[in-house]
C-alpha cells in the first residue's frame, strides 16, 4: 500500500497568537488546538464523534499537488461553513498510520474528513508547513 498522509489546513488568523508562535506550539504538541475551552466548529454535531481534527487523506506521491489544490479550494469551502472565506497559511501533515478516520459521520457515507489520533498527536505529526 502506498504511503499516505492526512493534511489539515488552517489559518493563523483564526488563532489568538502570532503565526510563528502557533507553528512552534503545533510542533511542540502535534496539534493546533491549545485552548481546551474553545469548541471546534459545529461541535454540537461533531462532538459525539470525538473528532480530534478534520483533514484530507492523500497519497505521499501527490502531497504537494494535493496541498496546492486544497489551498485553492479552502476559501470557498469555508465560506459555506462560516459565512466568510478563510485563507489557509499553514499545513499540518500527519502520518495516516498514526490516525484513525471516524467512519459513518455523514449519512450514507463510510468515509469522512474526521480523524482521531492513535496515541500522542506529536508522534503523528510529520511536518508543519507554511503555505
Amino acid at each position: 500500500m502506498p504511503k499516505q498522509y492526512i493534511v489539515r489546513l488552517i489559518s493563523s488568523e483564526d488563532h489568538d497568537m502570532p503565526k510563528q508562535e502557533l507553528i512552534k506550539q503545533i510542533r511542540e504538541t502535534g496539534r493546533d488546538r491549545y485552548d481546551v475551552n474553545r469548541k471546534p466548529i459545529f461541535d454540537d454535531f461533531y462532538g459525539k464523534y470525538k473528532v480530534d481534527f478534520f483533514g484530507t487523506l492523500v497519497e505521499a506521491t501527490d502531497l504537494n499537488k494535493s496541498i496546492s489544490k486544497m489551498k485553492n479550494e479552502f476559501a470557498e469551502k469555508t465560506h459555506g461553513d462560516r459565512d466568510r472565506k478563510i485563507t489557509p497559511d499553514i499545513a499540518l501533515i500527519y502520518k495516516a498510520d498514526r490516525c484513525r478516520m471516524v467512519q459513518r459521520v455523514y449519512e450514507d457515507q463510510l468515509a469522512s474528513d474526521c480523524f482521531q489520533f492513535l496515541g500522542n498527536p506529536k508522534e503523528a505529526l510529520e511536518e508543519v508547513r507554511e503555505i
